[in-house]
This record gives C-alpha cells, sequence and structure tokens, in this order.
C-alpha cells in the first residue's frame, strides 16, 4: 500500500508493530483462558450460560436422605457435577454490557491489527479476506450470543465459530506481520 511494506519500516516502527501485536496476542490467551474456565468452550457450555432461564441449583435434602435430618449447603461434587452445569449464568443486563464492550472493544482491536496489516506484502484479495476474519467473527460471536438468549439456544455454535474466527483472524495477521517485520528479506526492485 502506497509502496510501504512492513519489512521496509524503521526499527522503531517494527518494535512498536511487535509490542502492540505480543500485547494483544496476551490479552487474548487472557480472554481465552477466562471464556474456557467462566462458560465453557462447548456449545452445550455457551447455551447454559446463555439459557434465558438461570440454571436451578438444589440445596435442599437429598432424596431419600431424611427430611429431618441436618442439612449442610456443602457436598462433594465430582467433575461431571461442574462441566453439565452453567459455570456463569449471563442475565440479560450482562449480556447488553458484554456486547457493548466487545463490540467496541474488539472492533477497535481488529482495526488496529488491520491498519499494522494493511502494509503487508500479501495480494489485496487474500489480504482483504484475512483482515475481514476479525471483524466477522466479533459480529457472529455477539450475534450468536443473542440468537442463543432469544431465538433458538441450539445456535450457541456460533459463539464459539465467531471467537474461532476472530482468533484465527488475530493469529494470522501476526504470524504473517511478524514474518515481514523481521524475517522477509527485501526483494531487489
Amino acid at each position: 500500500m502506497l509502496g510501504i511494506r512492513l519489512s521496509r519500516l524503521p526499527v522503531s516502527a517494527k518494535v512498536f508493530c511487535t509490542l502492540f501485536l505480543v500485547g494483544i496476542g496476551c490479552g487474548a490467551i487472557a480472554a481465552f483462558a477466562q471464556a474456557a474456565t467462566a462458560i465453557g468452550l462447548t456449545p452445550a457450555d455457551v447455551q447454559a450460560s446463555l439459557g434465558r432461564e438461570m440454571p436451578m441449583t438444589s440445596l435442599g435434602p437429598a432424596p431419600g436422605s431424611g427430611h429431618g435430618q441436618h442439612q449442610s449447603a456443602e457436598k462433594e461434587i465430582s467433575v461431571s457435577d461442574i462441566s453439565s452445569s452453567a459455570k456463569v449464568w449471563i442475565r440479560t443486563p450482562l449480556l447488553i454490557q458484554t456486547s457493548h464492550t466487545h463490540l467496541f472493544g474488539q472492533t477497535l482491536i481488529a482495526g488496529l491489527l488491520g491498519l499494522i496489516f494493511l502494509f503487508s506484502s500479501l495480494g489485496e484479495r487474500l489480504k482483504s479476506v484475512i483482515l475481514a476474519l476479525p471483524f466477522v467473527g466479533t459480529l457472529v460471536d455477539i450475534g450468536g450470543m443473542w440468537l442463543t438468549r432469544f431465538a433458538w439456544p441450539s445456535l450457541s455454535w456460533l459463539v464459539i465459530a465467531g471467537g474461532s474466527l476472530f482468533a484465527l483472524g488475530y493469529t494470522l495477521i501476526t504470524l504473517i506481520a511478524l514474518y515481514e517485520l523481521w524475517l522477509q528479506k527485501e526483494r531487489p526492485a
């Protein structure tokens, strides 16, 4: 673009771009870990967290345990008990807040990533497709949350697909940009 290429940038610009890409990468890893631990990574996990009704929990007496016995709110649970219920149930106000912050934040991140990537030496078609991935991923991710909650719970796979598209776009942009910044040799004119 305009004759400017990542491989031709001065060292200070290369350092800036590299640190930005690495910083965003660390944030993306933290976001993935947060999603994995708070929500889960399967369509069933997403469905449980975005369901219209809060999942029921029972602290009452266990069946056949005798009504008058001392009851405790503590009980032993297994891994399957944890994975089969929602880790976090997202109320509608939190869904609105999540949508607001993620639409602004992820779009800004995708835009800044794209700004760096515009100076890649890739062909325009391929560059355009890769540039679109994080933007489309964000829209599919957030749209999938709303569709899962209010239209059809089985669309929860859209949330995972959207997050995966965002991650794929980020990964491709970062790997290609870092390669061109530091490893690509200048072609003679």
